[in-house]
């Protein structure tokens, strides 16, 4: 079977939800054809067995792809940016998946013909689940979550050396925080966390999206931008706590955060505010409904850091493999 996804994001960017799981479909048997949103008059690059990265994707789509439907494979698409809802016919695929993975206003008014042109739609949270459900009632749909990625080797515990940018102080207690900088973290409450105590400092580390650090306003907290994915266990190992410090909008309340996966796998105990898919992760994430309950859970964690196996574990059983298994599935029945 081969699989594209068309242009989106770039293949190294952030190793987000479509990377993890068409690698993981690349590693079970399927053909990947993976267009780079950023074009460059370059060959269509092979990055691992089975998985290839388009740069060109015009000279791509009208010299190499009529051949690869000589071959007599199914051909589908696997798409989770419905803005390029016009574009999919012109892949002449067997099938068509809408992954819905976000809420964003701007994409609405583009998800009605992506669905209507899709034959299944995948959903990452149980709020996108419904909602698409109950707007597609006729459609294929299915529930697949986002997940862990074991090949960070968060949950092996080793010690890792200090990343080059990274000045560790004697007795400060690290919160991180990692994702992207955007208008839906909570500033006031990274604000408060940062002052609680003359130990305790912020870490942020993430691109900005939508969105400028304002280092004048947040005292106590060092902003170490964006970091590419293999990296990230390097800086997570210093934490004492992993937090989710979101504030509750509409985007909020339909994602189910990646790093929740990646921070459970680490063992370090993390504290969520109530986001319906962190409830999910209960007991294993700690939930507050107010910045006075966030305050409180990261102090008793400096104390307490409760059970780091379970959280381990829990990061184990829900890792992008399991996933790709759950998308193989659905694909079958469609």
């Amino acid at each position: 079977m081969i699989i594209i996804y068309p242009p989106t994001i770039d293949w190294d960017w952030m190793k987000q939800r479509p990377q993890q799981l068409l690698s993981q479909l690349s590693k079970r048997g399927n053909i990947i054809y993976y267009c780079n949103k950023t074009q460059q008059n370059k060959r269509t690059e092979q990055v691992q067995p089975n998985l290839y990265i388009v740069h060109n994707h015009t000279n791509w789509l009208y010299n190499e792809l009529p051949k690869l439907r000589k071959s007599g494979q199914t051909i589908g698409i696997w798409c989770s940016y419905p803005k390029l809802a016009s574009t999919i016919p012109s892949y002449q695929a067997d099938w068509v998946i809408y992954d819905c993975i976000d809420e964003f206003s701007d994409w609405m008014p583009y998800e009605k013909e992506m669905a209507t042109l899709s034959d299944g739609i995948v959903c990452s949270s149980e709020r996108l689940y419904r909602r698409i459900k109950n707007m597609f009632p006729t459609k294929k749909l299915a529930l697949i979550r986002n997940a862990y990625d074991p090949e960070m080797k968060l949950h092996e515990r080793k010690k890792l050396p200090l990343p080059v940018d990274w000045e560790e102080e004697e007795q400060t207690k690290w919160v991180g925080y990692i994702g992207a900088w955007a208008p839906w973290v909570d500033e006031t409450l990274i604000k408060k966390i940062s002052t609680m105590d003359t130990k305790i400092k912020v870490a942020v580390i993430g691109p900005e999206f939508g969105r400028k650090f304002q280092h004048s306003h947040l005292p106590n907290v060092r902003y170490l931008e964006f970091k590419p994915h293999l990296l990230l266990p390097h800086y997570l190992k210093r934490f004492s706590i992993c937090m989710i410090p979101f504030r509750i909008t509409s985007v909020t309340l339909a994602t189910n955060p990646v790093k929740a996966y990646e921070y459970l796998a680490s063992g370090i105990p993390t504290i969520s505010t109530d986001l319906p898919e962190s409830r999910l992760m209960q007991p294993h994430i700690d939930i507050a409904t107010t910045h006075e309950q966030f305050l409180a859970h990261i102090k008793k964690r400096l104390i307490n850091p409760g059970d780091a196996p379970s959280r381990i574990q829990y990061a184990l059983e829900n890792t992008w493999e399991h996933r790709s298994m759950e998308v193989e599935q659905f694909i079958t029945h469609l």
